[in-house]
């Protein structure tokens, strides 16, 4: 994956740029572009739009699963970083990398929506490129509100001696942001996508961004109803027809698939030397080098029958030397590795359509404050595709009683898809979960800590989360 300089905030003096093609991840850096004379053409900007898609390619190499799957239920590490946050027990900057990624891609974005309205070019494909932009500074103040709460909001470009004195904005206020930069981009991106443009973020993309993000404010922290406005866009997404959902499980996750109408929005990646590949199995499958540990009752959080379980998790490996192993191991992401080039090409599928099916569902229930009919239609399409009994009214007759239902269908539809970790946390129920696995998780523990050295260069500007 291609490498970019840890800035702060907004002091960016220059800008790692890829070559303008087609195909987005058939892409080679070329040098760096002063800004005073980059930003004065069409083929700027899409070049400049491009390099921010890297920085989205990147964080789901590896970094979003570490700061989603290792701080929940799902993974513990003995080493590293990854222990660090399954035990809540950081060193200073651990999570800089987090921090530094997501303000770059803000970073870059801001450059862009400052800049392109000046510049003469192509109407249609300057609304995308402001939508595509809008999206991204929203994707990267989701995840670090959600990650570390109240953030420094930075909607311009800024010198670095602005940078050093911006504090930390209310998590209602950069949720505000973010809800305004997503529909913004709803109204200028494209409904529809050519093959060629796969992986570019759609009009629908961005309305399940905010869907999410409207389902986060209706939790915790900020306990707000935003369920009735997540519901139009949901149904957006439904009935454009750009997406289906697949007769089976296993077909959505093939290389043959990965661009298939399941997927909303993919992080691409492609073998070939190119700088392209993902590290995704090298860092968590154990057949191929990775070596995480499976917390207490994954496996068994599985309905006896649940054909996702076996196609998931498989009870051994064999490693490349050829040696078989008794332990848990991720196989629903084992496949595009090539041995040979130790290349994994896997697209990392960040929005999926049956996760719009589960939230409608979710949606739909909570808007009528009782089990809609609806919703259990739903969640009894996804359990069936399972080769799992209907759930009846029954069985799920009250609020209470669906939202568990809900919350072990997701996670056992979208295992190591990074959805679990927010899950928890909005629900309310993170600390519970953590402790049953043995942790003395407190609500300290739903936030990370800031990195030191912002808080260091920054001179008590920036607080630290509590906790830590």
């Amino acid at each position: 994956m291609k490498k970019y300089s840890i800035l702060l905030i907004a002091a960016a003096l220059s800008l790692s740029q890829t070559a303008c093609q087609e195909d987005f991840i058939d892409l080679n850096p070329i040098s760096s572009a002063n800004l005073n004379s980059f930003y004065k053409s069409q083929k700027d900007f899409e070049t400049a739009i491009v390099g921010v898609y890297n920085i989205f390619q990147g964080v789901h190499s590896t970094m979003w699963t570490e700061y989603n799957e290792f701080r929940g239920d799902t993974y513990t590490h003995i080493m590293y970083s990854y222990a660090e946050i399954s035990n809540n027990a950081f060193q200073s900057n651990t999570t800089s990398t987090m921090w530094n990624t997501m303000y770059q891609m803000i970073t870059y974005s801001n450059l862009i929506l400052d800049r392109i309205d000046a510049v003469s070019m192509d109407e249609a494909v300057k609304a995308r490129i402001k939508g595509e932009a809008q999206f991204f500074r929203a994707y990267g103040y989701f995840a670090l509100v959600r990650i570390f709460g109240d953030v420094p909001l930075v909607l311009k470009e800024v010198s670095t001696s602005e940078a050093l004195q911006i504090g930390r904005s209310p998590i209602k206020e950069v949720y505000g942001q973010i809800t305004k930069d997503l529909t913004a981009a709803i109204g200028v991106l494209p409904a529809t996508l050519t093959a060629a443009q796969n992986g570019r973020v759609s009009k629908q993309a961005a309305e399940v961004e905010l869907a999410r993000a409207y389902l986060t404010m209706s939790g915790i922290p900020l306990k707000e109803n935003h369920w009735a406005d997540a519901k139009p866009l949901l149904e957006s997404v439904i009935k454009s027809g750009q997406y289906a959902f697949a007769p089976t499980y296993a077909e959505i996750f093939s290389l043959e698939n990965e661009r298939g109408k399941e997927v909303i929005l993919g992080a691409k990646f492609k073998i070939g030397g190119i700088g392209e590949s993902t590290q995704y199995q090298r860092q968590f499958n154990p057949a191929y080098g990775g070596n995480p540990v499976f917390e207490k009752g994954v496996y068994e959080s599985y309905e006896a029958g649940d054909i996702r379980r076996d196609f998931n998790i498989a009870k051994e490996f064999t490693t490349l030397e050829g040696t078989k192993i008794a332990a848990l191991n991720n196989t629903k992401f084992d496949y595009g590795y090539d041995r040979a080039s130790t290349e994994s090409g896997m697209d990392f599928p960040v929005q999926r359509y049956t996760d719009v099916l589960l939230l409608y569902a979710e949606v739909l229930s909570e808007v009528d404050g009782k089990v809609n009919t609806e919703s259990l239609v739903l969640l009894n399409q996804v359990r069936k595709r399972a080769g799992l009994k209907d759930l009846t009214s029954a069985q799920v007759p009250d609020l209470a009683s669906f939202r568990v239902a809900m919350q072990k269908e997701r996670r056992s539809e979208l295992m190591f898809e990074c959805v679990r970790w927010f899950d928890l946390v909005r629900t309310g129920t993170a600390v519970e979960a953590l402790k049953a696995i043995g942790l003395n998780a407190n609500d300290n523990w739903l936030l990370f800590p800031l990195p030191q050295t912002e808080i260091d260069k920054m001179q008590g500007v920036l607080k630290q989360n509590p906790g830590y």
